[in-house]
C-alpha cells in the first residue's frame, strides 16, 4: 500500500532549485573556457619549441676504404681487371651470360621518305629481341668449370684509352637528397649545410679500349659479319638488303667489383658500330628503288656473376635494455632452404640470439652502452660464409633541446648555452639517454666561438651558427648568433 504521507515538493521548490543549477553551469562556463585556452596556449608554445629543437641527425660521414685502392693509371687498371677476373674463375661462382643487340632509333637515317623511315623504325624493336635471342643465354653453377664461356681480357696498358671508376656520392645529412657531384645546399630540403661523401658499396669501371681490328676480334664475339648474317633473316621477309657496310666506331669494358672483397659482379663487353645498307622496303607503296639508309649499333656481351653468401638485412642494431627484434638472414646458394644458419652472439651477457635470428638485449650494468656482434654462418661447398651485425645496447637519445635559438653579442662578450637531451621526442620521458653528452660546433670561428661546454664568444661582427650535437644519434640544435 502507498505511504500517502509522502510530501510532494510545490512548484516552487522545483523553480527555486532550477535557477541555482542554471547559475552554477554559467559560472563554470568561463572556467571550463579558460582551462581549455590555456591547454591550447600550452600546446601551441610546446609545439612552436619542438619544431625549433626538431632539426634531425646528422651522423658523420664514415668513408671506409676498399681492399684495393682505386687504380691511378692504365697499367693499374689492366693489373686489377685481369687479377678479378682470374680470381673468379679459380672461386667459380655462378655465373650467366647474354648476348644484347640494339638500334639507336635515334640514329636512323635514310635518303628515302619519312614513311620509310617510320616503317624501319617499326620492324626495329622485332628485330632486336630475335637478334639478341640467336644468341644462346649460358650459364654455370656455382662451383662448375666458367672457361667455357666466359673469354679472359688480358688486358695490357697499351690496349687502354681512358677509363673511369665511379663510386663516390654526396647526400644531405638532413633528408638524405642524393647527388653525384658536391652540393653546397640543399635545395630539397633547404639545409645550409653542405652535402656530405659517402662510398657505394661496389667500384663501377668504365674503360675505353683502342679503336684496334687485332683487340675487337679478340675480345668482341660474335664478330661484325655474323651480326650481319644474323640480321638478314629478320630483316628481308619485309625488306631486301645490299652493299651492307660496317664500321667499329668504339671498344669498351664495363665492370663492377665489391669494394670490400674484390668479388666481380658483372663484365661487360660493349661495342658501338656504324653500319648502312641499301633498303628496298617490300611495299610498293614505299618506292621501287632501294634506299640508303643508316643507324649505329651497339653490342654487348654480359657476363653476371653470383656469389656465394649470407647477407643479413642490417648490419648494425641499437636495441634499449630488455628489447628484443629479429634479424632476417639470406642464403645465396643453390638450394638456400638445405642449408641451416648457425647464430651467435660475441657476448651474451649484452645481447642473446635464438636460431632464428631474434636479438634480445640484456640489461646495462654501467654507465656505457653495450656492445655485441652477431653472427650468422652457414657452410657451402665446403667452405663457411658469414655476415655480421653490431649491437648496440642502450637507451638512445630522441630528441635535444637548446635554451637560445638567437643571441646577440658584442664583440669580446661570451654567453653560455645549455644543451639538454632525452629519449623521447617530448622532451620529459622517464629513462634518462644512455650517453647524455654533448659537442658544440660553431660554423665560422672568424665571428664567434664556442668551448666543449657551450660557452659562446663573440670575436668579431658578423653572423654565425652555433650548434650541438648530441653524442648519441648525433641530434642537432642550432643557434644563431649576430656580434654587433
Amino acid at each position: 500500500m502507498a505511504d500517502t504521507n509522502v510530501k510532494m515538493p510545490d512548484k516552487e521548490e522545483l523553480l527555486r532549485q532550477e535557477e541555482e543549477l542554471e547559475k552554477k553551469n554559467k559560472a563554470m562556463y568561463p572556467v571550463i573556457i579558460t582551462v581549455l585556452c590555456l591547454i591550447f596556449a600550452v600546446g601551441f608554445i610546446y609545439g612552436i619549441r619542438l619544431l625549433l629543437n626538431m632539426e634531425g641527425t646528422f651522423p658523420p660521414s664514415v668513408l671506409t676504404e676498399g681492399k684495393t685502392p682505386v687504380p691511378q693509371t692504365n697499367e693499374e687498371l689492366a693489373d686489377y681487371l685481369n687479377g678479378v677476373v682470374e680470381a673468379a674463375v679459380a672461386a667459380k661462382p655462378k655465373t650467366d651470360m647474354e648476348w644484347k643487340f640494339r638500334v639507336n632509333n635515334d640514329s636512323v637515317t635514310t635518303d628515302g621518305s619519312e614513311s620509310l623511315k617510320n616503317t624501319l623504325l617499326f620492324l626495329i624493336d622485332p628485330a632486336e629481341d630475335a637478334i639478341s635471342d640467336g644468341i644462346e643465354k649460358r650459364g654455370v653453377d656455382y662451383g662448375e668449370d666458367m672457361s667455357t664461356i666466359l673469354w679472359k681480357p688480358n688486358l695490357t696498358a697499351a690496349d687502354i684509352e681512358s677509363f673511369t671508376c665511379d663510386y663516390i656520392y654526396y647526400r644531405c645529412k638532413s633528408c638524405g637528397q642524393t647527388s653525384a657531384e658536391p652540393v653546397e645546399k640543399c635545395d630539397v630540403c633547404g639545409s645550409d649545410y653542405p652535402y656530405l661523401m659517402h662510398y657505394k658499396d661496389n667500384y663501377g669501371f668504365t674503360v675505353v679500349l683502342k679503336n684496334d681490328a687485332g683487340l675487337a676480334a679478340r675480345l668482341f664475339t660474335p664478330n661484325t659479319n655474323d651480326v650481319v648474317s644474323m640480321i638478314r633473316p629478320e630483316v628481308e621477309p619485309f625488306a631486301a638488303l645490299s652493299d651492307i657496310q660496317s664500321e667499329i666506331t668504339g671498344l669498351s669494358i664495363r665492370f663492377e667489383t665489391n669494394r670490400a672483397t674484390d668479388e666481380l659482379k658483372n663484365l661487360i663487353y660493349h661495342k658501338d658500330v656504324s653500319a648502312s645498307a641499301d633498303v628496298l622496303v617490300r611495299d610498293i607503296h614505299l618506292g621501287a628503288d632501294p634506299a640508303d639508309c643508316s643507324a649505329d649499333l651497339t653490342e654487348e656481351s654480359v657476363f653476371t656473376f653470383t656469389w656465394p653468401a649470407v647477407v643479413l638485412n642490417r648490419h648494425e642494431l641499437t636495441l634499449a635494455p630488455g628489447k628484443r627484434e629479429q634479424i632476417t638472414a639470406e642464403r645465396i646458394c643453390d638450394d638456400p632452404k638445405a642449408y641451416t644458419i648457425t647464430w651467435t652472439s660475441s657476448d651474451e651477457s649484452v645481447v642473446t640470439v635464438d636460431k632464428k635470428g631474434y636479438v634480445k638485449a640484456g640489461k646495462l650494468t654501467g654507465d656505457e652502452p653495450g656492445k655485441a656482434t652477431v653472427t650468422a654462418s652457414f657452410e657451402f661447398d665446403g667452405k663457411t660464409y658469414s655476415d655480421s651485425c653490431e649491437v648496440t645496447v642502450k637507451v638512445s637519445v630522441e630528441y635535444i633541446q637548446l635554451n637560445r635559438h638567437k643571441l646577440t653579442l658584442n664583440a669580446g662578450e661570451t654567453e653560455t648555452l645549455i644543451a639538454k637531451v632525452a629519449s623521447d621526442n617530448k622532451g620529459f620521458a622517464m629513462k634518462k639517454p644512455t650517453v647524455q653528452t654533448v659537442s658544440w660546433f660553431t660554423t665560422d670561428e672568424s665571428v664567434a666561438t664556442v668551448d666543449e661546454n657551450g660557452t659562446v664568444t663573440a670575436v668579431a661582427p658578423g653572423t654565425a651558427t652555433v650548434y650541438a650535437l648530441s653524442d648519441d644519434e648525433y641530434y642537432r640544435s642550432s643557434c644563431e648568433v649576430t656580434v654587433k
